[in-house]
């Protein structure tokens, strides 16, 4: 099935590579790890399939020579019938199988980042499968910091933790490579050139096909406050106020036992504010293909939005996910996950759970 350019949608699975495909669904969010996808086909006139093609058979799906995902099957379908044969390839990003497997370990220890990068993905059972790591910035010093792995613990969560002990979000790029950094850091990210634009009365100028903008401010708070307790047990407090919706003000108190000074807890307090701002307002956008500016749409993409339909919508948005749609029907369409320019906050810094100190009881002298 190609497009109006003559580029083909391709799986390369086993030593196969299949084309023609009724349906594709190709998901990318950057606060989802092991997102889904699905592919399927009819034919009237299908052949089984080569041996190659399998359940845990690695795959790449590719636009044209771009790659799209790169991944392994967790199920195969074929399925026969008087009127014709079907195919159905479906799974997740690789981030499911770090998900899936344990960190060999099997007494809890201390472990640094780049030992668990190096020792157990990249020399591990799934070196094949991951393609390599980057980290976003030269400075890598914080790959010394040591985090406790307990037995069982996926690798996902063990290499996620790890990372966050400064305050790190790991992601997986189309190639398989896992990325450790920021995805929306203004240095490296990309700022779509072509603005998305619906403006009515429609014309030429339009390349969207739906809006939704969402404001769910159930999660807003005109009043935040973090409370903890320092090493000797003295309290520690943060609070802000911020303008919002609610005619009223609506207080949250929130108790954090890892908060040791008040940077911390200003930390956590701007954290908070930031996640519920994520979730309070968003933007649904639905657009005519697979690609913007000549690249494939990705997740930690900037683009502006100009409409006359929706109140609040224009604005330059952050690209938290989007999907690829294909359809015999209606041809390649991307839905994006969009959120607002600033929202996002990287995770707060992870910190071993340590026991507060219980104060020294004086020795009661005797009473003259």
């Amino acid at each position: 099935m190609q497009d109006n350019s003559g580029n083909e949608i391709r799986l390369v699975i086993g030593d196969v590579e299949i084309s023609g495909w009724d349906n594709v669904t190709a998901d990318s969010q950057i606060d989802t790890p092991a997102d889904n996808w699905n592919l399927s086909l009819f034919r009237q006139d299908g052949q089984p399939l080569p041996d190659s093609v399998q359940g845990a058979a690695k795959i790449q799906l590719f636009y044209n020579n771009e790659v799209i995902l790169t991944s392994i099957a967790d199920n195969v379908e074929e399925a026969v019938s008087r009127d014709g044969y079907g195919l159905q390839i479906s799974g997740r990003d690789l981030a499911g199988q770090l998900i899936d497997c344990s960190v060999p370990i099997f007494n809890g220890r201390q472990i640094t980042l780049e030992e668990l990068l190096q020792r157990y993905v990249l020399a591990g059972d799934l070196n094949s499968v991951i393609s390599g790591i980057r980290l976003q910035h030269d400075n890598n010093s914080w790959l010394r910091n040591k985090v406790s792995v307990e037995p069982s613990e996926s690798l996902w969560d063990a290499i996620a933790k790890a990372a966050q002990v400064t305050g790190q979000h790991v992601w997986l790029e189309p190639d398989g490579t896992l990325m450790i950094g920021d995805p929306f850091d203004d240095r490296y990210a990309y700022h779509v050139q072509e603005t998305l634009r619906l403006i009515k009365p429609l014309d030429n100028s339009n390349n969207v096909l739906d809006l939704q903008y969402t404001n769910d401010v159930s999660g807003v708070f005109s009043q935040i406050k973090v409370m903890s307790q320092d090493a000797d047990a003295q309290s520690i407090l943060s609070e802000a106020t911020a303008q919002t919706q609610y005619s009223f003000n609506r207080l949250k108190i929130v108790t954090l036992g890892d908060v040791e000074n008040k940077a911390e807890a200003d930390a956590a307090l701007d954290k908070i504010i930031k996640d519920n701002n994520l979730a309070a307002y968003g933007l649904t956008a639905t657009v005519d293909d697979w690609t913007i500016d000549g690249k494939l749409w990705r997740a930690g993409f900037y683009v502006n939005v100009e409409t006359n339909a929706l109140s609040r919508a224009t604005g330059k948005w952050a690209v938290l996910g989007r999907t690829f749609f294909l359809s015999r029907d209606k041809g390649k369409t991307t839905k994006l996950n969009l959120k607002r320019q600033g929202d996002w906050a990287q995770p707060l810094i992870y910190k071993e759970q340590q026991p507060i100190k219980k104060k020294s009881k004086k020795a009661k002298g005797a009473q003259q």
